[in-house]
C-alpha cells in the first residue's frame, strides 16, 4: 500500500511538473516573442526618430549658424553707420560680400519698414512684409514661403512653383533704437538640400515637402531625384501636416517606414513637411527571424523541462514533503526550528538555505522586538516632553495676560492724561512701553495659538471661506495698529472661495499681517496678494522690513527659534510662536507655507490652500 501510495505521489508530481513546465513556457514563449515583435517595431520608429532628429538639427545648425552671422553683422559699427546714412555703395559690397561667404542665396539691408536699403541681388527685390512682420514679432529666423517670381531673383535653379526659404533676420540698433536689419535668405527648393546628411548617416531616405510638392529629397527615380513630384494623398493626407506621423506606406514598389513632422511659417501655419523614410523590409526580415529562433527555443526548452521532471520526480518527494512540514512549522511563528535533511543534493543545499534564513530571520526578530521596545520608550518620553512644553506654554501665557492687561489699561489712561499733563519726552518714553507691552501681549497671544495647535482644540472643521472677505475683514482689524505704526495696507486678492476653518484662516491671516506690520519700515507699506494658481489659492503677504538672511530661512519655522542677527536690527528677535501655529494650521488644511527673504529690502510669506469644490 505504501508503495502504491508512493508511486501515485511521484506520478502525481510528475504529472503536476509537466502542466507546469509547458504553461510557463508556453507563456515565456508567447510573452519573448510579443515583447521581441514589439522591441522591433519600437526600434523602427526609433530610428526614424534618429533620422528625423538628423534632420532637425541640420536645420538649427542652420539657423545658429545665420542668426550668429546676421546678429554680428548687424552689431558692426560700420553697418550701424551705413545703415543711418543709408549708404547704398558701402552696403551692396557688404551685402556681394556676406553672400560669397555664407553661401545663401540673398543678403540684404533694410530700413525699420522692411524696405530694401541695399542687397546682394541686382534685381528690384520686395521682401517687405516679411521683414515687417519678423521685426514686429521679434522673431530671428522662420520658414516661409516666396512666390516663384521673387525666388527667381536672386536664384538660378530651376523652380516649378513657390519656393520654401530660411528668413534669418537681426535688427540693426543704433543708440538703443531701431534703425532696420540685415537679412539672410536661403532657398531650401534643390535636388537634396537640408536632407543629405540622412543619406550620408544611416543610408536612409529624407524628403521636405513645400505644400504636397517635394522639393529637396535623396529619394530617385530612373537616376534622377524626384523633386517637383506630387506626393499620394496617403503620404501628404488632409490630417497628415497638422502633427507629428508614423506610419508605414507603399511608394515605387517598395514599403516605406515614415516620420513626418510640419514645417511652420512665422504665423503658425503649416505649410510643409519634413519626411525621413526606411525600407521596412529589413525590418520584417529581422523580426521573422527572431520570432522563429524563438519558437524553436520554446519547444526546446519544453521537451528538455520535461525530460529533466521525469528523472528527478521520484528523488525530491520524500525531502520536498519533509521540507514542506519544516516550512509549516516556522510559519506558524516557531523561528528557532530547523529542517533535518541529509539527501546529498540539491535539496539538502535548500534545506541548509532555509535554515540560514531561519537563523537570520530569528535574529532580526529578535532585533526588531528590541527596537521596537525602544522605540516605544522613546515615543512615551517624547510624548511627556511635548506635553510638558504644551504645560509650560500655557501657564506662561495664562499668568502673562492678566497683568499685561493692566499694564496696557493703565498706560492708556496715561496716554490720555488720566494723571495730569505729560511732557514730551514722558510721552515718548510712555509710547515706546506702550509699543512693547502691545509686542508683548502679541507673543502671549501667539503662545496660546500654539498651544491650541498641539491640542485637540485644533482639529479643523473644513467649509466653504471666502478668502477676499476674510483677508478685507484682518486688514480692518489691523488698521490702528497699521496707523501706529505708520503703515500703508494694500490687497489686491482674487474672489476665490478656499477649503478651510474660518476661525482657524483668520488666524493665520492675523498673524501674518500683523508680523508684517511690526517688521515693516515707518512709512513704507504692506501688500497682501492672492490668485489662482491651478487647483490651490497662492496668498501673499509682502513687508518692507528688514529681511531675512538666507541661511536663516530654514529655521523660522523652527520651535523656539529667533533670528540671530536680531541685535543689529530694531524689531527683529522675536520668537516665532505664530509663525509655527500658521505653519501647523496650514498642514491641518492639506495646504503649504514658506518664505522668501532678501537683507534690507523685506519678506514674502506664501500660503498655498486647496480651492473648494
Amino acid at each position: 500500500m505504501k508503495k502504491n501510495a508512493s508511486g501515485k505521489i511521484k506520478n502525481k508530481l510528475l504529472l503536476y511538473s509537466i502542466i507546469l513546465v509547458i504553461i510557463p513556457v508556453l507563456m515565456l514563449s508567447y510573452i519573448s516573442i510579443n515583447t521581441a515583435s514589439n522591441l522591433i517595431d519600437s526600434n523602427k520608429e526609433a530610428i526614424m526618430d534618429k533620422n528625423m532628429g538628423i534632420l532637425n538639427e541640420r536645420f538649427e545648425s542652420t539657423f545658429v549658424e545665420f542668426d550668429v552671422m546676421t546678429s554680428y553683422t548687424a552689431n558692426l559699427n560700420v553697418v550701424k553707420d551705413a545703415v543711418k546714412r543709408k549708404d547704398k555703395e558701402f552696403l551692396s559690397d557688404f551685402a556681394y560680400n556676406l553672400k560669397l561667404e555664407s553661401e545663401v542665396d540673398l543678403v540684404a539691408f533694410t530700413d525699420t519698414e522692411g524696405n530694401i536699403i541695399q542687397s546682394s541681388s541686382e534685381n528690384n527685390v520686395e521682401i517687405n512684409d516679411y521683414v515687417k512682420k519678423l521685426l514686429k514679432d521679434s522673431f530671428t529666423h522662420s520658414f516661409e514661403i516666396l512666390p516663384e517670381s521673387e525666388a527667381l531673383k536672386y536664384n538660378d535653379h530651376d523652380l516649378d512653383g513657390d519656393a520654401l526659404v530660411i528668413f534669418a533676420l537681426a535688427p540693426v540698433y543704433y543708440e538703443n533704437e531701431v534703425i532696420g536689419s540685415v537679412v539672410y535668405v536661403d532657398i531650401i527648393n534643390n535636388e537634396n538640400y537640408g536632407v543629405e546628411k540622412i543619406k550620408e548617416s544611416t543610408n536612409d531616405e529624407a524628403s521636405i515637402y513645400l505644400g504636397d510638392t517635394v522639393i529637396s529629397t535623396t529619394i530617385t527615380e530612373n537616376g534622377e531625384y524626384i523633386v517637383g513630384k506630387k506626393t499620394p494623398e496617403i503620404i501628404y493626407g488632409p490630417d497628415i501636416p497638422k502633427s507629428r506621423y508614423f506610419g508605414v506606406f507603399e511608394y515605387l514598389g517598395e514599403r516605406y517606414i515614415s516620420k513626418y513632422a510640419p514645417i511652420s511659417n512665422s504665423d503658425g501655419e503649416v505649410i510643409g513637411m519634413l519626411v525621413v523614410n526606411s525600407l521596412e523590409s529589413p525590418f520584417i526580415a529581422f523580426k521573422n527571424k527572431v520570432i522563429k529562433e524563438l519558437l524553436f527555443a520554446g519547444i526546446y526548452a519544453m521537451l528538455s523541462a520535461v525530460f529533466i521532471a521525469f528523472i528527478i520526480s521520484s528523488s525530491i518527494t520524500k525531502p520536498i514533503l519533509k521540507l514542506k512540514e519544516s516550512v509549516e512549522i516556522f510559519k506558524d511563528g516557531n523561528y528557532k526550528h530547523r529542517a533535518d535533511i541529509k539527501t546529498g543534493d540539491e535539496i539538502e543545499e535548500l534545506a541548509d538555505s532555509f535554515n540560514h534564513m531561519a537563523i537570520e530571520v530569528n535574529l532580526a526578530h529578535e532585533k526588531l522586538k528590541e527596537r521596537a521596545e525602544r522605540i516605544e520608550e522613546s515615543y512615551d518620553e517624547l510624548k511627556d516632553r511635548d506635553k510638558l512644553k504644551t504645560e509650560l506654554l500655557s501657564a506662561v501665557s495664562h499668568e502673562l495676560r492678566t497683568p499685561l492687561t493692566s499694564i496696557k489699561g493703565y498706560l492708556e489712561l496715561l496716554r490720555e492724561g488720566a494723571a495730569g499733563k505729560l511732557t514730551e519726552t514722558q510721552k515718548e518714553f510712555i509710547e515706546v512701553v506702550y509699543e512693547n507691552v502691545n509686542r508683548l501681549r502679541r507673543h502671549v497671544e501667539n503662545i496660546k495659538d500654539l498651544v491650541k495647535v498641539d491640542s485637540l482644540e485644533n482639529k479643523v472643521k473644513l467649509d466653504g471661506v471666502n478668502i477676499k472677505n476674510a483677508v478685507s475683514e484682518i486688514i480692518d482689524n489691523v488698521k490702528n495698529f497699521a496707523n501706529e505704526k505708520n503703515v500703508v495696507l494694500l490687497q489686491d486678492i482674487d474672489n476665490v472661495v478656499i477649503k478651510g476653518d474660518r476661525i482657524k484662516i483668520n488666524q493665520v491671516l492675523e498673524n501674518l499681517v500683523e508680523n508684517a506690520i511690526s517688521f515693516t519700515k515707518p512709512y513704507s507699506k504692506v501688500t497682501v496678494g492672492g490668485y489662482t494658481e491651478g487647483e490651490n489659492f497662492h496668498l501673499e503677504v509682502t513687508d518692507q522690513g528688514v529681511g531675512i538672511p538666507k541661511e536663516e530661512l530654514n529655521n523660522i519655522f523652527k520651535d523656539f527659534y529667533s533670528e540671530s542677527f536680531s541685535s543689529k536690527v530694531e524689531n527683529v528677535g522675536d520668537p516665532n510662536f505664530g509663525l509655527i501655529a500658521c505653519k501647523k494650521i496650514i498642514e491641518a488644511h492639506e495646504g503649504s507655507i514658506w518664505v522668501e527673504s532678501r537683507v534690507g529690502k523685506g519678506t514674502t510669506i506664501h500660503v498655498l490652500l486647496p480651492i473648494y469644490k
